[in-house]
Parts: C-alpha cells; structure tokens; sequence
C-alpha cells in the first residue's frame, strides 16, 4: 500500500540496541538514535498475554516510514511512545516505503 501525500505526518525516532558488556559475564543495553523520520502509526489489534503470572494487554500497530535500512529487533518512538520492531517488509512494488510490523512497549 502507498501512503498517500500527508498521511506521513509524525515524528519518529528510529533507534538501534547497543549492548555493552557488564564485567559480570552480562550485558546492559542502550538505545542509540540512528534517525528521525516522517511516518504513518496505525493500531492493527489488542490481544491479552500473559507475563509473570499476570495479564498483560499488547497492542500491535504498523508503521510506515520512507525506505531505510531496518531490523527486527529495532525500536521506534512516536510521541513518547516505544514500538519494538518485530518485522519490515516493503510497503510497495517500487520499493519507496517500508512497513513496520511492532509492539507496542509497556512500561
């Protein structure tokens, strides 16, 4: 699907995980800004998980963004709001836009 013109009309923070090790055999993980792009949020659907032992609600949404190099496991962030980035594919046959398939994070 092509978005058409004005429907990329929020900011968002592309941002990439840098895992630094801890001395202790682990690792803390920092998200570093890679970017700032014009994007389309949309929700796609609500389903409850559970998570140690309680429910939890994921909202799943679908951001669309002009054509950059994306992955899985990449975090977006609209209006203070942080998407994990669980899948990208291109969002048309030209190869213009990607879309990307993410969960909304909890606090």
């Amino acid at each position: 699907m092509i978005p058409r013109i004005g429907t990329l009309r929020r900011r968002i923070a592309v941002e990439a995980a840098q895992d630094t090790p801890d001395g202790a055999g682990g690792f803390i993980r920092a998200w570093v800004p890679v970017a700032t792009v014009w994007g389309a949020v949309r929700p796609l659907r609500l389903r409850d998980s559970g998570e140690d032992g309680r429910r939890v609600g994921v909202v799943t949404h679908e951001i669309t963004i002009r054509r950059r190099t994306m992955t899985g496991g990449m975090r977006l962030v609209a209006d203070g709001v942080r998407y994990r980035v669980a899948a990208v594919e291109d969002a048309d046959p030209a190869r213009r836009f990607v879309t990307c398939l993410c969960e909304e994070e909890q606090a």
